[in-house]
């Protein structure tokens, strides 16, 4: 029941259900995709469709992602799409299997300042909705209003 509506535990267990959200982005405004998933779940495995996902959207040229990631099977899926994955490797990685751009992996604070974003809409923070469609609908709403805050930016003085 708990893994249909994306209910997980995180760390220890003692912190209750929780939700983990997985985006793609543009920029820090406009999401391209999201999913939301039980916290428990691994994050190397819930990245593989997203590039099929994503270059539904259109072309891509990099996807940034955090060193939790980093996984031969999301680099060599990213490669046969031409898709640089930009990831830094683990510690117990060769350093020089796999090539990393530092000045690209700083624009990943996109997506925390996305999040950042999201954070005063109370019911997305906390996540009172139990319903897994009802949670995803109402980020869709909360996401929707951060894309028109822009876009009414964009013409002003």
């Amino acid at each position: 029941m708990a893994q249909a509506q994306a209910l997980g535990r995180g760390r220890g267990g003692l912190s209750g259900l929780s939700t983990k959200i997985i985006a793609t982005i543009a920029d820090e405004d406009t999401v391209l995709t999201v999913d939301v998933v039980p916290r428990q779940a691994g994050d190397a495995p819930l990245l593989v469709p997203v590039p099929d996902r994503t270059l539904a959207r259109g072309p891509v040229d990099e996807i940034v992602g955090d060193k939790a990631f980093d996984g031969d099977q999301l680099r060599c899926d990213c490669l046969n799409r031409e898709v640089n994955p930009n990831i830094p490797l683990k510690s117990n990685r060769d350093p020089d299997q796999w090539v990393f751009d530092t000045d690209s992996y700083k624009e990943r604070n996109r997506v925390e300042r996305l999040f950042g974003k999201a954070k005063p809409f109370r019911r997305i923070a906390t996540r009172y909705e139990k319903l897994k469609v009802t949670h995803f609908g109402l980020l869709h709403v909360v996401l929707g209003f951060i894309r028109l805050r822009k876009l009414r930016n964009v013409n002003t003085p």
